[in-house]
């Protein structure tokens, strides 16, 4: 069970009335992940409605050569899955914790009765789907076009808005990626990637912290996908 304080909290229930606050309360369960665990993979049967409380989820597919393809990264309030849990297929891509992670556990069963039962429900779950079809829009924009450096660009961008902060003039953007996971994550080889951090870190624009990355200067990276795109 979660705390109906937690459920009213969460934006993607905001539009559900204090009865459906209390419904969920009732019948979400609350599952811990550990680091590198999975929480679903690719092709099972999509059995459970997740919603990432704390931590960071990875989305990603494994190629016929074996090379693993980040599709996204999901953060505190989102789901992960829907679509399939709506569609009754199985998963489409694998989940991974990609960091220690809380996630809302709600039955398929007792996903679609919620529906059902409260009016409102249906509207708030289709504009965070619509909102998640975009951003995979986009996504797959990004890793068609544009070089390496324009597609790493468009990803501190994107982390930098989703859930960065500011510090002095920057941003710091506490995502822990591997240089290995952000070639993978823009689709490009590890030793592009390489140098594409390396030159920006001599140009002192974007630094590699403990936490994730720090870019010095948020407005020269808007300036330098719009110089790339056009």
């Amino acid at each position: 069970m979660i705390e109906l304080a937690t459920i009213a909290q969460i934006p993607r229930f905001a539009g559900i009335s204090p009865d459906g606050h209390a419904w969920l309360a009732e019948h979400s369960l609350r599952n811990e992940y550990a680091r590198g665990e999975q929480i679903f993979a690719e092709g099972e049967p999509c059995v459970h409605f997740h919603l990432i409380l704390r931590g960071t989820v990875k989305i990603s597919k494994f190629l016929e050569n074996g090379r693993e393809l980040i599709l996204d990264l999901f953060g505190r309030g989102e789901a992960i899955g829907e679509v399939a849990l709506i569609d009754g297929a199985g998963y489409p891509a694998n989940a991974t914790a990609h960091e220690d992670t809380v996630t809302l556990v709600l039955p398929r069963a007792d996903y679609l009765e919620l529906l059902r039962r409260f009016p409102e429900a249906p509207l708030a779950f289709i504009r965070d789907l619509i909102m998640r079809m975009r951003t995979l829009s986009n996504r797959v924009h990004d890793l068609g076009g544009g070089g390496v450096e324009y597609r790493l660009a468009r990803v501190l961008l994107a982390f930098g808005r989703q859930s960065g902060s500011r510090e002095g003039t920057g941003w710091r953007v506490p995502v822990q990626l591997s240089r290995q996971e952000l070639a993978d994550l823009v689709g490009a080889r590890i030793e592009t990637v390489i140098r594409v951090f390396s030159k920006w870190r001599k140009e002192q624009f974007v630094e590699t912290t403990s936490d994730g990355f720090l870019v010095l200067d948020p407005g020269r990276l808007e300036r330098m996908i719009h110089n790339l795109e056009h």
